[in-house]
């Protein structure tokens, strides 16, 4: 999915969420959206992820065409969560500050060993070192900065677009609130989507300012060699004329070569010695060359690299389709020919747990999903797999009291054997574990109630299952959702 539509999908999200009620939103309109598009992109056989995001699409089209015409003023301030760092923003200060600056110093004497450039092809050496050893380095060591960087680009983003909707005018105050909330909603669900692509162009902007600062140095140096004739010379404390050779050697012969220019001996470097000193311009030729091919066509590469990657990464967002939102958004199409088990072990669990879970269990699973509850399993009776069950897809869910303390010997033997016949299962089929803590936290502190989850949670992960706490009274059907897809075992199918 393509970043404009990946945007326009969240937006939407984001304006559902911030009005649970539909008082700005209305409900209406959003049924009337989902209808229209199941009609236009109805679920496949397959319930294939193309489809899924077909509807989204489609959905989010029609909803975004409502709020435009009815607040085209917060469609505005959307926009300038769209932001980009245009390349002359780098590219233009970058030449002029290589323009401005004297890359042949401030007398008419160039000293060699005191090249401006050697600065500048020392640090993109330096660069180009560490890109190599980047792989080889954890995250936090080489994206700090960079996300220090995106993170305020983030911020700025976010504050441009508080800007224009606080002179905004909206029908009322609710409205202005809707429209805060729904801005602050997107950034928070767009904002780790987006991060990467951001850090990737910031580093395509580096490599961009890199060949552009060259460029403008060169250019300076030429500008100023036709009006003033400079003199190169050398100098140093600690290095012989032969010693400056092999150095100058090193970092130009393959200039002199390109430009089919002999490189100066031993004699020659001694007599350019200071306060002796001689003609400049092959000198400046060859670390022009020297610039070109170390600094500005590598640099070049990197940013064209960059621009590939990026146009990729702007081209595939991946939508969270395991997010609560969608789950709610897809479950009407999902769940065909799916059978949901729920086995409660030794207890009996309340009408208002039932309830919660009929309707947790029909979006996680689909609404065409068929629910049985069967019998509470005795106490330390050993799991009996009927032939049945192989042919279909199962969804098990299993229910543990959180009053009861927990036995390997008894309930971790039970899943043991659970999770072993389950191979005989029809591919697709999953083990969902839940503890109620709904009876047990009635009597005891909340303390106590995590001192026995912690205690379940142990026991369950001898097996590498992920048991989900739940109560019917303080748990929300968002919070089971999330927690129960990835509780679910397998975790792939």
């Amino acid at each position: 999915m393509n970043r404009k539509k990946f945007s326009q999908v969240l937006l939407v999200q984001a304006l559902e969420e911030s009005d649970p009620h539909g008082n700005h939103l209305p409900l209406s309109t959003r049924h009337h959206a989902t209808q229209r598009a199941r009609d236009k992109h109805p679920p496949s056989s397959d319930h294939s992820v193309e489809t899924d995001l077909e509807f989204l699409t489609a959905r989010s089209e029609i909803i975004w065409a409502f709020v435009d015409k009815a607040f085209p003023t917060f469609m505005k301030s959307w926009n300038h969560l769209q932001v980009d760092i245009p390349t002359a923003f780098v590219a233009i200060p970058a030449i002029a500050a290589g323009l401005f600056m004297n890359g042949l110093g401030e007398s008419q004497r160039v000293n060699l060993l005191n090249f401006p450039l050697l600065l500048l092809l020392l640090w993109n050496s330096g660069m180009y070192l560490s890109s190599t050893l980047l792989p080889f380095l954890k995250s936090s060591v080489h994206t700090t900065w960079l996300d220090t960087a995106t993170s305020w680009l983030s911020k700025l983003a976010e504050i441009r677009s508080q800007r224009s909707w606080r002179t905004a005018t909206f029908s009322d105050s609710s409205t202005t609130y809707w429209v805060q909330e729904t801005t602050k909603r997107f950034t928070t669900l767009w904002w780790p989507h987006v991060k990467p692509t951001w850090t990737e162009r910031l580093r395509q902007l580096l490599h961009v300012g890199a060949v552009f600062m060259a460029v403008g140095i060169i250019l300076g140096m030429y500008i100023r060699g036709l009006a003033l004739d400079y003199q190169a010379t050398w100098e140093s404390t600690f290095l012989s004329a032969n010693q400056v050779q092999m150095f100058l050697h090193f970092l130009l012969s393959p200039a002199a070569w390109l430009l089919d220019h002999p490189f100066p001996n031993v004699s020659e470097i001694v007599s350019l010695q200071a306060p002796q000193h001689g003609p400049a311009a092959p000198w400046i030729h060859m670390w022009a060359v020297t610039a070109i091919a170390a600094i500005i066509i590598p640099r070049s590469i990197m940013v064209w690299m960059r621009q590939r990657s990026l146009r990729q990464a702007r081209e595939t967002f991946v939508l969270p389709l395991e997010h609560p939102y969608f789950v709610h958004l897809l479950a009407p199409d999902r769940g065909q020919g799916v059978k949901v088990d729920i086995m409660s072990y030794s207890y009996q669990p309340s009408q208002e747990t039932k309830k919660f879970l009929d309707l947790a269990l029909l979006d996680l699973c689909g609404n065409l999903a068929s629910i049985q509850w069967q019998q509470p399993i005795p106490f330390g009776q050993e799991y009996s797999n009927p032939a049945e069950v192989s042919k279909e897809v199962r969804t098990s869910v299993v229910i543990f009291n959180a009053g009861q303390t927990p036995e390997g010997e008894v309930q971790g033997e039970w899943l043991h054997s659970m999770q072993t016949q389950m191979e005989t299962h029809r591919r697709g089929s999953r083990l969902l574990v839940l503890l109620d803590e709904e009876p047990y936290s009635t009597a005891l502190d909340d303390n106590r109630v995590i001192e026995r989850r912690q205690t379940w949670q142990r026991l369950s992960s001898q097996y590498h299952l992920s048991i989900v706490p739940l109560n019917a009274n303080t748990t929300s059907l968002d919070q089971f959702l999330q927690l129960a897809q990835t509780g679910l075992w397998p975790a792939s199918v």
